[in-house]
């Protein structure tokens, strides 16, 4: 925010971005915990999902916010086009952030396994298939909406520094719950 030499606006262009996109994040972190209380009687049956949850959720914000930057800061440092092409850049970004994604919830699904099964005896190896299935559920569909959102907001005049941040947080909120419910319903 200027507030400070020639430009002493403390309203400016920044300022409606950032909170625009926070509104966004509130009101996707509402509609994030409505979809949540639908997992609610699952989370009695699977006592792993209450502790792979918070840490999955937290996982595809990340993972998504990580890549939005990169690719933020490539397209300031004109490393890539705003035309949204397929590069070398983008495709390894995409490349890292999905291994990433699929390594840490395999990482999730064990601890969550490992967990449930020294404290409570309970031997359901499901929770690491969840967790495998429900991330590569969520990468199809947060990673597609991450990359375009990042080009377009880019190619529009919008700063995605601003923007993606509490978008991709809610996205993948969002598309996380879904994809753990999608992948419970199924397995169970």
């Amino acid at each position: 925010m200027k507030i400070l030499g020639k430009h002493k606006r403390l309203w400016d262009k920044d300022f409606w971005e950032i909170l625009t996109a926070e509104f966004l994040s509130v009101t996707g972190g509402i509609i994030g915990g409505i979809l949540l209380s639908v997992l609610t009687n699952k989370l009695e049956m699977i006592p792993a999902l209450l502790i792979l949850l918070p840490g999955f959720l937290e996982m595809r914000g990340n993972i998504g916010g990580s890549l939005a930057a990169r690719l933020s800061a490539d397209l300031h440092l004109k490393k890539i086009s705003a035309k949204l092409k397929e590069t070398s850049i983008l495709k390894d970004n995409v490349l890292a952030s999905s291994i990433l994604a699929i390594f840490i919830a395999l990482i999730l699904g064990l601890l969550a396994y490992l967990s449930v099964y020294l404290i409570f005896g309970i031997n359901n190896t499901n929770i690491i298939f969840i967790a495998l299935i429900a991330s590569v559920l969520s990468l199809i569909l947060e990673m597609p909406l991450t990359i375009v959102a990042t080009f377009w907001l880019f190619k529009h005049g919008y700063d995605p520094d601003d923007i993606m941040g509490p978008y991709v947080t809610t996205i993948g909120d969002v598309f996380s719950i879904l994809a753990l419910i999608i992948t419970v319903m199924v397995i169970i």
